[in-house]
């Protein structure tokens, strides 16, 4: 990602430019020098978030660990944290975002035009770190109440295939380090950030499901239900992916032996993936390929597979 992603050189200038791109104790991948926490879970969460080759939950349609990962990797660097805890932190910060995205209802999260990966990851990134700080059950409310002002995440950036998508991660990664810290050092959170009268499930959805978010907590994982992407697409383009490459070679088709390929999706994979159709067919950017599934339907058959 820090090669490929044409994003990546705005986003360093930009941290130089103001100054961010200080030395620091957190590390960041195929970086020799270190930053900040907040700014390595920053560019971690970024970078592993650009190419789209990152985990998915399917039932609350986000990634878990381009938020969450990154998060507990900084802080677990500033506490002097073992493998295990980081581990924990993780698990932990999986579960809470993962559960949230249920609870949001990831059709109408989407249809309210919000990115899951961004809103509830910020409280998944605040997890970890709060798990990885040894915060007190008030101090993680307040890690949440803060967590509820910061998450933020627009499905505007499929309309012109921009970056945001993956700058958005990196913010909830960030904002996470920094709503954990700030309640650690004292500061006072909202309350009830998740349940109340103006909190996350009210605000981003018209279809909650609270009780999903604590459905058989200890007992079943969400982390278990996480899988990883084999080709760099948004995820409701890979049962598509598959049964071109399966039907290519069953059958030894060439390319010139297709005259048309029908797709049928899940109607969450119809807002991101093939809506509007008109400007889905011809996607102007890698982001907005990753976000085609018109672009694999030719590019499969022509190549064999779908790499980056």
């Amino acid at each position: 990602a820090r090669k490929e992603a044409e994003s990546t050189p705005s986003i360093m200038a930009t941290l130089k430019a103001l100054s961010l791109d200080g030395d620091g104790i957190a590390s960041v991948c195929a970086d020799r020098k270190g930053y900040t926490p907040a700014i390595a879970a920053f560019l971690n969460g970024v970078l592993g978030h650009s190419l789209d080759f990152d985990d998915t939950h399917a039932d609350s349609s986000l990634h878990p660990s381009a938020p969450v990962v990154p998060a507990a990797l900084a802080v677990g660097e500033l506490v002097g944290a073992s493998g295990r805890d980081v581990l924990t932190a993780i698990i932990a910060g999986y579960e809470v975002c993962c559960r949230l995205g249920n609870a949001l209802d990831p059709t109408s999260h989407y249809a309210k035009g919000f990115h899951p990966t961004a809103t509830a990851g910020t409280f998944g990134a605040a997890a970890a770190v709060a798990k990885l700080f040894k915060l007190s059950p008030d101090q993680i409310i307040s890690a949440f109440g803060v967590s509820g002002s910061q998450a933020a995440g627009s499905l505007q950036f499929l309309v012109n295939g921009s970056w945001n998508k993956r700058s958005q991660v990196g913010a909830a990664a960030m904002n996470g380090v920094i709503a954990g810290t700030l309640a650690r050092e004292g500061f006072m959170g909202s309350t009830k950030a998740v349940e109340g009268k103006h909190g996350l499930l009210v605000g981003y959805s018209d279809n909650a499901h609270p009780d999903a978010a604590v459905a058989d907590l200890g007992t079943v994982w969400e982390t278990m239900k996480v899988g990883v992407k084999p080709y760099p697409s948004c995820r409701y383009t890979h049962s598509a992916i598959d049964a071109m490459i399966a039907i290519k070679d069953e059958l030894k088709l060439a390319p010139d032996q297709i005259e048309s390929v029908e797709i049928g999706l899940h109607r969450n994979g119809i807002t991101p993936t093939a809506d509007p159709p008109e400007a889905k067919r011809r996607p102007t950017s890698t982001a907005a390929g990753h976000f085609s599934m018109f672009f694999p339907g030719p590019a499969v058959p022509d190549h064999g597979t779908f790499g980056w």
